[in-house]
């Protein structure tokens, strides 16, 4: 793995997981497009590898998604996923 592969595979793990915490309790995504969009090669290079663990099984795309949404569909998360109970 390359240095560049390695950063940006960290970024991608903070990155999604900051998008976890976020919608679990409430808050706006942190996860742009623009930011999905420099995020994708990683996710690509390194993803099969992680899931079952850090990743589920990729869910399929939608007509209207951008690239946040592709990158969360990509790597098992649904974007429009909200908690079951949200918080007050």
């Amino acid at each position: 793995m390359t240095p560049e592969l390695a950063a940006a595979s960290c970024a991608l793990d903070a990155a999604i997981h900051a998008w976890d915490i976020a919608v679990a309790t409430g808050q706006p995504s942190p996860l742009t497009a623009e930011l999905a969009g420099q995020l994708r090669l990683a996710a690509e290079a390194t993803a099969e590898s992680l899931r079952g663990f850090a990743y589920a099984p990729a869910l399929t795309g939608q007509a209207a998604d951008g690239p946040a949404a592709t990158l969360l569909r990509y790597l098992g998360r649904n974007p429009n996923w909200t908690p079951e109970f949200p918080r007050p």
